[in-house]
């Protein structure tokens, strides 16, 4: 056994975090959100045994049907054994699902050199992946990969060994990209009500408050607001969510 510390790998040997789109056979969840339209299920743990997983997942239908029709017709496939709800509430329920465990490729993942980092979302009939591997393994792992699923690598981003110890999530990103006066601003303007609609403070007012003036807090407040936004709204459309 040995402790491999990111820092101290050579370039050649770098990590990436990959974000994956894939199909394969059997899954319940890629089926049930490929006949339901405009539902989601993110995979927030699992536990498998010898013949069977059990998962912790938040289900939501945003379509015609409601979330116990939806519940239901998960209970109904034909590799699931049970359906627990823990939570339900509107469009949006936490459910333990147990089901068999040839229909997942969850092990097919974990015994690769892929890492997941982040919860699995499917919908559309599709899971996405956010996974860290070693940039001299990736092609040869995604290769392997694609010769038995349907997968897309929908993005690359470079792993940096000196940010944050967390990992570096939509919102680690966004935090990151943003000046020390863009948070300022933004942090502001949230506390004092100025998103709020009606809006409850001028921007006037608050850039007083900081000590600059209007326009100059205005600055800071757009440029912040396109990064928030942009980070967003592009992973949102990525995920269709």
């Amino acid at each position: 056994m040995s402790v491999i510390h990111v820092r101290d790998q050579q370039e050649g040997t770098r990590h990436r975090q990959v974000e994956l789109k894939l199909r394969h056979p059997g899954c319940w969840t890629l089926e049930m959100t490929d006949e339901y339209e405009k539902t989601h299920i993110i995979e927030k743990s699992l536990y498998p045994t010898d013949e069977t997983v059990k998962g912790d997942f938040i289900l939501v239908s945003e379509g015609d049907r409601d979330i116990e029709a939806f519940v239901e017709a998960i209970d109904a496939h034909r590799v699931v054994e049970s359906t627990a709800i823990l939570k339900d509430g509107g469009n949006r329920a936490r459910v333990v699902v147990t089901y068999d465990r040839s229909s997942s490729i969850v092990p097919e993942i974990v015994n690769s050199e892929f890492m997941p980092i982040e919860p699995v979302h499917i919908t559309g009939g599709y899971e996405y992946w956010t996974v860290l591997v070693r940039s001299d393994r990736l092609e040869s792992v995604f290769t392997e990969l694609e010769e038995e699923y349907d997968v897309e690598l929908e993005a690359i981003h470079e792993v940096d060994p000196n940010d944050n110890v967390e990992f570096a999530d939509t919102s680690d990103r966004i935090y990151d990209s943003l000046s020390v006066r863009q948070t300022e601003c933004l942090f502001e303007a949230h506390e004092a009500g100025y998103y709020n609609w009606p809006r409850e403070v001028a921007a006037s007012d608050i850039a007083d408050d900081l000590g600059i003036s209007g326009p100059t807090f205005l600055e800071h407040l757009r440029k912040g607001e396109q990064k928030v936004l942009d980070a967003f709204l592009t992973k949102l459309a990525r995920r269709n969510y």
